[in-house]
């Protein structure tokens, strides 16, 4: 046999090792960076509202959020209940390929620092809506409410809605107010668009 095809095999069998090696450290490194970015499953409009006049709770005045982006997480152990949900939040600037990985690794709690509004869906046994809170949060005010839980309001609002447990679509448009014997005291409004895979947080 040749020099050249000695040396031929014997460099043959050390890639042929490397790839034996380096493959398992390749699938981890995949299945722990989790699906590769793609901007469309993050993009979305959605615009949140808050006119507020009480004076306990929150700062005075009116507010709005129009967000460009939006996570939707599937999760569980919710209360009341223990049950399932699905948790959507908006920020107000696309998601980048540096945010994906924020998302992927600690669900996006980081991006929570300026304007952001977030659905929170509680879920039956059949993936249908019970209830939902809406959280609003810009400089200065915090307000979170149950905007939706008698029957006659979540098919008024939110009857738009579809889970397969891999992608969701919700189309809503309302508004929740507080009222007290004389006037409204808080309105909360959402119109929300989305068409989104979901991200699978439950714990097994």
């Amino acid at each position: 046999m040749h020099k050249h095809s000695k040396n031929g095999l014997w460099f043959l069998s050390i890639l042929i090792c490397f790839l034996a090696c380096a493959a398992p450290q390749l699938k981890s490194d995949s299945a722990k960076s989790g699906p590769a970015f793609n901007a469309d499953n993050y993009k979305t409009k959605a615009i949140f509202e808050l006119v507020n006049h009480q004076s306990s709770l929150v700062q005075q005045g009116s507010s709005k959020i129009v967000t460009e982006s939006a996570v939707a997480t599937y999760t569980n152990g919710l209360n009341p209940g223990n049950v399932e949900g699905l948790e959507i939040q908006f920020f107000t600037k696309p998601i980048t390929e540096a945010d994906h990985n924020e998302v992927l690794e600690n669900d996006a709690k980081g991006m929570r620092g300026s304007d952001y509004a977030a659905l929170l869906l509680f879920l039956d046994n059949q993936k249908k809506i019970g209830q939902v809170n809406l959280t609003y949060v810009v400089p200065g005010t915090t307000a979170g409410r149950t905007v939706a839980w008698k029957p006659d309001d979540l098919k008024k609002y939110f009857s738009d809605y579809r889970f397969d447990g891999k992608r969701l679509h919700l189309k809503s448009k309302g508004t929740y107010s507080e009222v007290d014997s004389k006037e409204q005291t808080l309105n909360l409004a959402w119109d929300v668009d989305i068409d989104l895979p979901v991200f699978d947080r439950r714990k097994k």
